[in-house]
């Protein structure tokens, strides 16, 4: 079984050896985040899954949180989108809900600010 990986202090090679997680339970705490440009949401945390939607630059979704508070990031397919410096392994994502579609969008598209 799959768990749920917070990041917290897991360095980038450790987490890029990492899977796809499970979802959170359904009542899972949230969190405003928005987007910072442009951003699909895909089904599974992988830029090779089917995209759901499109959330547009400035728009809000909440996004899931630990008991903590903290963003839980999920970890999937490798992306270079957004603010990823290039990374092609980047491979960070945030579980979100935009206008009733619950999907993942890169972590580095998402900030916990309005743009």
């Amino acid at each position: 079984m799959r768990k749920t990986l917070r990041m917290l202090g897991v360095g980038l090679a450790a987490a890029s050896a990492l899977t796809l997680v499970q979802a959170p339970a359904a009542n899972a705490a949230t969190k405003t985040l928005w987007a910072e440009e442009s951003v699909r949401i895909r089904a599974k945390a992988t830029t090779n899954s089917t995209a759901l939607g499109l959330m547009p630059k400035g728009a809000s979704a909440a996004g899931v949180v630990d008991g903590s508070g903290s963003y839980v990031r999920y970890f999937g397919g490798a992306h270079n989108v957004c603010d990823s410096r290039g990374y092609i392994d980047y491979n960070q994502w945030n579980k979100v809900t935009y206008k009733g579609i619950t999907g993942y969008v890169p972590e580095p598209c998402m900030v916990p600010f309005k743009p």
